[in-house]
């Protein structure tokens, strides 16, 4: 055993006045919710969810919240993550006649309200609300359960495994490869 001050400088870990993490000794920590809200911004920003199915045409608008943590810890290329966030997206909808001309317009919300690594095998609940509950806006309520829950679901899934090849520090990963 080595005396105090005797051991052999590269396996010594001192504090460097540049904050340099040599040789990835620290797991570096990178936050990635807002990185996770633009992601999810420019997924769903405009996405047609129904384009004239029974003549309803509805787009997501723009995500309104997204909240909880995500981050990702690359240690030696290793990727640990670690999310639990919840994600409201609006929505407006609409119902045409066969010209083309508006007859009712609906306004809504998906929310989704638990995105976590640990059930990330399973598809997460998402809730459909709608603010006009006159029959045009259940009906394009449950148009949109049936076909807009599987588009909302398959972005989600986008974003998880963006997040597993590193999310924001994915760029740094590959750079660091080559």
């Amino acid at each position: 055993m080595a005396k105090y001050d005797e051991g052999d400088k590269c396996w010594i870990v001192e504090d460097r006045p540049d904050g340099t993490n040599v040789h990835n000794w620290h797991w570096p920590e990178t936050n990635c919710v807002e990185w996770s809200r633009t992601f999810f911004s420019k997924l769903f920003n405009n996405l047609k969810i129904l384009d004239g199915e029974g003549n309803f045409h509805a787009t997501v608008k723009k995500v309104k919240n997204l909240d909880g943590k995500a981050y990702v810890n690359v240690r030696k290329g290793k990727i640990v993550l670690g999310y639990e966030i919840s994600v409201s997206i609006l929505w407006e909808g609409e119902e045409r006649d066969f010209d083309g001309k508006i007859l009712h317009k609906v306004v809504g919300s998906f929310e989704i309200p638990y995105i976590s690594d640990e059930n990330a095998n399973e598809g997460p609940k998402v809730r459909v609300s709608v603010k006009d509950e006159r029959v045009i806006g259940k009906s394009l309520k449950e148009a949109i359960v049936v076909k807009g829950k599987a588009v909302i679901l398959e972005k989600v899934r986008v974003w998880v495994e963006s997040m597993l090849k590193g999310g924001p520090v994915k760029d740094e990963l590959e750079s660091k490869k080559g």
